[in-house]
C-alpha cells in the first residue's frame, strides 16, 4: 500500500471483519429473524463480506429470540363441543420455522441451500463448530454433508468469547448469539472484541 500511496496507484483490497447484528425487544420479531435469515444464508449460505457474523442481544431477550410465539388452533372433542375450539399459545423456535420455509425440514437436501466454496474451506468451519467450548452451544443445525460440501444453517447461543468462531471471519452458514445483561453494552462488547482479535 504504501508503494501504490506514493505512486498514486489504485489498489483494491479485501478485508475481512466481523459483521453483527444487535438485536432489542422492541422489534418486530418475525420481520428481524427474516432479515437475518435472508442476509446470513440467503446470501450465498454465508459466504458473503457482509453477512451477519454474529447475533448480540440481551440475556432476557436471547430465548424470545430463538422462539417465536404462534397461536395455533387445536380442536379436542373431548374437552369441547364440536363447534369450539381451544387456542394454545405454543413456543416454536422462530429461526426453525423461517428457515424450514426458506430449505425444507432437511436444509442438505435443498436445492436452494449453497454449498461451501471448496473443501478447505468446508474443514476450516468445522473446525470453528467442533472446538470443544463451542459444540455443545448448538442450538439448531449442525448438520453436515462432506460429500456435497453442504452444512446447514447452524445457530449457537452463548459461544465465549475467546472461541475461534468469535475471533475468526465465519464466512459461512454459523451463527452464534452473544448475550449481554443491556443492550447499551452492546457497542462495548463490539469494541472488545475487535481489539481483542
Amino acid at each position: 500500500m504504501a508503494a501504490a500511496a506514493k505512486h498514486l496507484t489504485p489498489v483494491v483490497l479485501e478485508l475481512g471483519g466481523k459483521c453483527p447484528v444487535i438485536v432489542d425487544s422492541g422489534i418486530d420479531l418475525q420481520v428481524a429473524t427474516r432479515r437475518i435469515i435472508a442476509g446470513k444464508w440467503g446470501c450465498n449460505n454465508g459466504q458473503a463480506c457482509i453477512s451477519p457474523d454474529y447475533i448480540i442481544t440481551t440475556k432476557d431477550y436471547a430465548l424470545e429470540l430463538v422462539r417465536l410465539p404462534v397461536q395455533v388452533y387445536i380442536c379436542n372433542p373431548f374437552l369441547f363441543n364440536h363447534f369450539s375450539h381451544a387456542l394454545f399459545i405454543l413456543q416454536v423456535d422462530s429461526f426453525k420455522c423461517e428457515l424450514e420455509r426458506f430449505y425444507g425440514k432437511n436444509p442438505l437436501e435443498s436445492k436452494d441451500l449453497s454449498r461451501i466454496v471448496n473443501s478447505n474451506h468446508f474443514a476450516r468451519l468445522l473446525k470453528l463448530l467442533d472446538e470443544d467450548k463451542v459444540s455443545s452451544k448448538i442450538v439448531y443445525g449442525g448438520e453436515r454433508d462432506e460429500t456435497n460440501l453442504k452444512i446447514a444453517p447452524t445457530i449457537l447461543l452463548d459461544v465465549p468469547q475467546d472461541s475461534l468462531i468469535m475471533s475468526e471471519e465465519i464466512f459461512g452458514p454459523l451463527l452464534p448469539i452473544i448475550t449481554i445483561d443491556k443492550v447499551e453494552d452492546s457497542f462495548d462488547l463490539i469494541n472488545f472484541l475487535e481489539q481483542s482479535h
